[in-house]
């Protein structure tokens, strides 16, 4: 029995020591309880931010830009759509959302041609919330830039940097609607220069773009990619994707603030572009392959011996400057002035560079008669009504993803 009594006693002495610890660990509030009135949590920290946070590159820059860069807000032109029965028609307006920067204090905003060019209207959100409609004033589709124009004078402006001076590894933020959900600021590096990437149907679509890993998603179009400084060194404007919705991975693209600086003085004062006819050559082509050469040869007898380099011509343009030269159908072009062709692109980047009135050597195989030669092609202006030199025919779908545009 006393046995029993001290055990009663000791757990009860017990009970009591551990109640008061909890008391003093938790300031004497004592235990809260189901449905307790107030805050139940420790008070918050009022440390003060370090000097080092407040003054850091990413805060100053994302302060700075996000005053400059908007929100662009769309609805396009009405779309009929058939119901199920053709009986009657239901019409849907589209809407869009992208971002633009401001490059001059009267209103003048810098965003992507494929944001605004089919919008019926131009809704504008600034820095403070203000909603203001704008004007389409210029557009410029090859480059994919336009100017919107919005009644607004004093406007804070971007200052746009000079994207020939970056380099591979300079931390960059990206800042714009993303997705639509208002201005979002995110961090990378720029990850390359002066990448030419082809559009999902073959044709180039940006050309010397900047690369980074920065995120960009749908909205960001129009958006200022910038440097910590606070200069814009880009507008970015696609990413690549590996799945349909064109979700990020990493790979985003801007187009250089040279370019734009380019672009936007000529919208600005003349509300389009004047560009000279570029230089063409006059062929399709798509790039060769082993499979390639296997499917012309079980088609049409014809044997390449090096099936896995050059490009070859599918078409020959009548009167164009490959037919003068002697240039047929199912020729192997090799090299270009004494340079492999390893892939399609080089071939277009080559013509690219050129302009109308130069001529080049082209080396060629002609399977029909199991020779190679040379032949000198005067490149010629391109007729309004034909495609450039260097847009391919037949270009193969691209297996692990392709460029997102619009977006």
């Amino acid at each position: 029995m006393k046995k029993s009594l001290a055990l009663l006693i000791a757990g009860c002495v017990l009970g009591v020591l551990i109640y008061l610890n909890v008391q003093r660990m938790m300031g004497g509030r004592g235990l809260p309880l189901a449905g307790e009135q107030g805050d139940v949590l420790p008070p918050p920290s009022n440390a003060p931010i370090p000097s080092g946070l407040k003054e850091s590159p990413t805060r100053i820059a994302a302060a700075k830009l996000e005053r400059v860069v908007v929100n662009i807000d769309t609805l396009g032109r009405p779309i009929g759509i058939p119901d199920w029965f053709g009986m009657a028609t239901r019409y849907v307006q589209p809407q869009g959302a992208g971002s633009g920067v401001i490059i001059r204090s009267d209103g003048f905003i810098v965003t992507n041609d494929h944001v605004v060019r089919d919008a019926q209207t131009i809704d504008v959100t600034l820095f403070d919330g203000r909603k203001v409609r704008g004007e389409l004033w210029g557009r410029d589709p090859q480059s994919d830039l336009a100017i919107v124009k919005i009644p607004r004078n004093n406007l804070p402006v971007a200052r746009l940097g000079d994207s020939d001076q970056i380099a591979v590894g300079d931390p960059v933020i990206a800042v714009g609607n993303a997705l639509g959900l208002g201005t979002t600021v995110t961090t990378g590096i720029i990850s390359a220069r002066e990448r030419s990437v082809q559009g999902p149907d073959g044709n180039r679509a940006l050309e010397k773009a900047i690369q980074t890993d920065a995120a960009i998603n749908r909205g960001n179009s129009g958006g200022a990619l910038a440097l910590l400084n606070g200069d814009v060194i880009g507008i970015n404007t696609a990413i690549f994707s590996t799945n349909e919705g064109g979700g990020n991975i990493g790979i985003g693209f801007a187009i250089p603030s040279n370019t734009v600086r380019k672009i936007a003085n000529a919208l600005i004062k003349n509300r389009k572009v004047e560009r000279p006819a570029p230089a063409w050559v006059g062929i399709w082509y798509m790039g060769m392959s082993a499979e390639v050469a296997q499917a012309v040869e079980q088609e049409l007898g014809f044997r390449y011996p090096q099936p896995d380099t050059g490009i070859l011509v599918r078409r020959v343009e009548p009167g164009s400057p490959a037919e003068v030269a002697g240039i047929r159908p199912w020729d192997q072009v090799l090299d270009m002035d004494g340079k492999p062709i390893n892939q399609q692109s080089d071939f277009a980047d080559a013509i690219h560079e050129l302009k109308p009135g130069d001529s080049v050597k082209l080396k060629i195989y002609r399977p029909a008669t199991g020779s190679t030669l040379t032949v000198t092609v005067r490149l010629a202006a391109a007729p309004r009504n034909l495609p450039a030199a260097g847009v391919p025919e037949g270009v193969p779908s691209q297996p692990r993803g392709g460029l997102r545009l619009p977006f």
